[in-house]
């Protein structure tokens, strides 16, 4: 059987903050499917189902790689949803952030928060970079690694009220939902233009915005090889006038041009994590063009343009590839479902791939190993879960991270 997660971090807190990745080899806890009591975007009662591992030490390049294939992270839990069994349809999107240009509306915010004096003197219509990143006399940005406070905490606390009606937020949760990240800080862009901007290189960090000399919000962001990933954003409902979910976004876009002139010219893309076509609150995503969406068939981006199409045809999940016919892999009944799920499924693995998958090392405590193939003499369920490792992780992950259950 797939193996219970569990809440204990300590190891993450310990070996994945502040560490940097050197030689060390990602270190992945395979949970196995794990289902969601309930929806959060839609609210059903059903939930949705994922892929889940518990990551004690993750290097950049590897979580880049995962989230290409469509992982998310909340904390030290990455999770791929398994759209055989789940209610609605999610789409990793991503946006070119050097081809990004301010709309009316994002405009129209600069110069409210230039008439505020939050923002510096520039012309409506310039650069991203100067229009978004030029601080006026109310408004200071940091970025820093991310790690808890109790200034932090509290804006977090009140947010949590106030958008999501949560009255339990606790410290303990907010440090390991928002603080406590698996990846290993990678300074191999070391320079002095990268230490300015980077002072620990790619990993995850909090942007902390300060009006007026108070934490107004923390956008909390992965820096990665090829891109900068938003995790999540929580700001003071005081300061909701503001639009600073905007702000926030125009914010980390100009980021990544920076990276991309100043560190490695590989930065080029902003991840939003996913765009949810049936969940009015996360279509927002897709006002940030030229945007695209990862087709878990093929594992290529493809322009939203393409996407929305067909995601009207067939509204719960499917393929953008013209190459291949939605109706092979989508049965129809009261709401389009997904029949076989691309990225977790056996099936997509050839035999050279499964005999490879039977090659992989899985440990069992910290002292004793197994192979996949003696994991699949055990059980149908753990060969099962042997399969789902390589289809989700990709084989070559799969071959050179750490795996146990």
């Amino acid at each position: 059987m797939p193996v219970a997660p569990t809440s204990d971090t300590s190891n993450v807190s310990q070996m994945g903050r502040g560490r940097h990745a050197g030689a060390e080899q990602t270190q992945l806890q395979i949970l196995g499917m794990q289902r969601r009591s309930r929806c959060g975007y839609c609210h059903t009662p059903n939930g949705s189902s994922c892929f889940g591992a518990r990551a004690r030490l993750l290097r950049c390049s590897d979580y880049q790689a995962l989230i290409d294939r469509g992982w998310r992270r909340s904390g030290s839990l990455l999770y791929l949803t398994d759209h055989s069994s789940s209610c609605c349809a999610y789409y990793s999107i991503r946006t070119h952030a050097l081809s990004h240009t301010l709309q009316h509306s994002e405009k129209k915010l600069l110069r409210k928060w230039r008439r505020w004096e939050l923002l510096g003197d520039s012309a409506p219509g310039s650069a991203l970079d100067s229009s978004v990143v030029t601080a006026g006399r109310r408004l200071v940005v940091r970025l820093e690694p991310a790690a808890y406070s109790e200034e932090k905490y509290l804006v977090f606390e009140r947010y949590q009220r106030a958008v999501h009606n949560d009255m339990d937020a606790s410290r303990s949760g907010f440090q390991s939902f928002l603080c406590s990240s698996p990846l290993m800080f990678d300074d191999t862009t070391d320079g002095a233009a990268s230490g300015r901007l980077l002072s620990r290189g790619l990993g995850s960090y909090h942007q902390c915005y300060y009006v007026d000399g108070r934490l107004a919000a923390v956008g909390v962001i992965d820096v990665l090889p090829t891109c900068v990933s938003s995790v999540y954003l929580f700001y003071d409902p005081e300061f909701s006038d503001l639009s600073l979910g905007t702000y926030s976004s125009l914010r980390e876009i100009a980021l990544v041009r920076e990276l991309n002139r100043y560190v490695s010219p590989d930065i080029k893309y902003y991840y939003m994590g996913y765009f949810i076509p049936s969940c009015p609150k996360m279509t927002y995503k897709a006002r940030w063009r030229p945007a695209e969406l990862l087709d878990l068939v093929t594992f290529e981006w493809i322009p939203i343009d393409q996407c929305l199409e067909r995601i009207r045809q067939h509204p719960a999940f499917c393929t953008f590839d013209p190459r291949i016919s939605s109706r092979n892999i989508v049965r129809n009944s009261r709401r389009d479902v997904l029949s076989w799920a691309p990225v977790i499924s056996s099936c997509t693995l050839n035999g050279g791939e499964r005999r490879a998958a039977m090659q992989l090392v899985f440990w069992i405590g910290p002292r004793n190993s197994v192979l996949g193939s003696n994991l699949a003499c055990i059980s149908k369920d753990l060969e099962q879960v042997v399969w789902q490792t390589a289809a989700s992780l990709g084989l070559p992950l799969a071959s050179r991270a750490i795996l146990s259950i």
